[in-house]
């Protein structure tokens, strides 16, 4: 790496740290990536990396909702699919190229049209792991007519990758650790069979607009939108028929979104619920955004449940010592100054 791309790529993680919403990130990210590898559009996908579940989304002249959820059901139940993210997430090769209308690795035809409709001409797209984790996922687009990308600029957007994920890494630390302070009852929603909102609380419009990824004249209409997260959320509880979790980062904390097939009335209705997450719920993704250790995770589960250093130093056979060096760890990677403000902020 060149010194320059090195002071691009501090400059970019830097800026990570210091946006305010997901939109913010997807434009610092695109702008640093688009000098390596040029593009028109940009879908950047974070997911929770404990449970794989989506977990925000930034986009722009990236493909439109409709024309994404398409693709992704059609790619999953295309078999024989040259690049699905979860093929590229195993590796070792983290990325590939597709295209409508020129030479090179192809969708089936019907999602070919669906590029083609949407004018897009060749995608670029690279799953995002680092330290065995996967973190989301980086959809380029290019026009039809245009120049696909070429083997150099997949091999350079692999390069980057790790990159991305700790840009994603920092805007994320960046919520307090803690559950999300909109003062609002939890929303709940019914999400039908057809994948539109059936019923909602009152409250789920503003738990929405808190996630930041509806423009304000969507969250307007009388009709309820399907947001981009809850869909793929609702998704993973299909795929399995059982409940699925995520959690969201935002900069008034974390939320919790969850999931679950309904028992009775409409067959292949999902209820999904939308709160604050605490506790050891948010410290599970907390414990990998952070980077704490499994000792240091071990700690803070001891520490949660009110033993005292010398308790917890028995409990993981090592000293009190050692225990407390654990905790200054913690502190700095957290952002907390003690063990009651660290205890009081996951529990809320």
């Amino acid at each position: 790496m060149s010194t320059g791309e090195s002071v691009s790529r501090a400059a970019a993680i830097g800026a990570a740290a210091e946006v305010g919403s997901t939109a913010e990130l997807g434009t610092v990210i695109s702008q640093w990536i688009g000098r390596a590898v040029p593009h028109d559009g940009y879908m950047l996908a974070a997911v929770d990396p404990v449970t794989g579940a989506g977990c925000f989304l930034a986009r722009e002249h990236g493909y439109s909702p409709a024309a994404a959820r398409r693709l992704t059901l059609g790619d999953r139940l295309d078999g024989d699919h040259p690049y699905p993210f979860e093929r590229l997430v195993e590796g070792p090769c983290r990325v590939g190229v597709l295209n409508t209308d020129t030479p090179g690795l192809r969708r089936n035809a019907a999602m070919c049209s669906v590029m083609a409709d949407q004018g897009v001409g060749s995608e670029l797209r690279v799953a995002l792991v680092d330290a065995g984790t996967a973190w989301g996922g980086l959809v380029l687009l290019r026009p039809r007519g245009g120049r696909p990308f070429s083997v150099a600029e997949a091999a350079r957007a692999q390069r980057l990758g790790r990159d991305v994920v700790a840009a994603m890494r920092r805007y994320t630390t960046g919520a307090p650790p803690e559950p999300s302070r909109l003062d609002r009852p939890p929303g709940v929603l019914v999400v039908g069979a057809d994948d539109t909102v059936a019923a909602a609380t009152p409250s789920v419009r503003e738990w929405i607009c808190e996630l930041g990824t509806l423009p304000a004249h969507a969250l307007a209409e009388p009709h309820m939108p399907m947001e981009s997260t809850i869909w793929s959320l609702t998704q993973a509880a299909r795929r399995t028929n059982a409940p699925a979790l995520t959690r969201i980062p935002t900069r008034r904390g974390w939320i919790a979104l969850r999931a679950q097939p309904m028992s009775g009335g409409e067959k292949g209705a999902l209820a999904v619920t939308i709160q604050p997450a605490a506790g050891t719920e948010l410290l599970q993704a907390i414990a990998l955004w952070h980077g704490l250790t499994p000792k240091e995770r071990a700690v803070i589960d001891h520490a949660v449940e009110g033993l005292a250093t010398k308790q917890i130093a028995r409990r993981l056979a090592m000293s009190p010592h050692t225990v407390n060096d654990h905790f200054k760890s913690i502190y700095r990677k957290i952002g907390v100054s003690a063990r009651d403000e660290l205890v009081a902020r996951l529990l809320g």
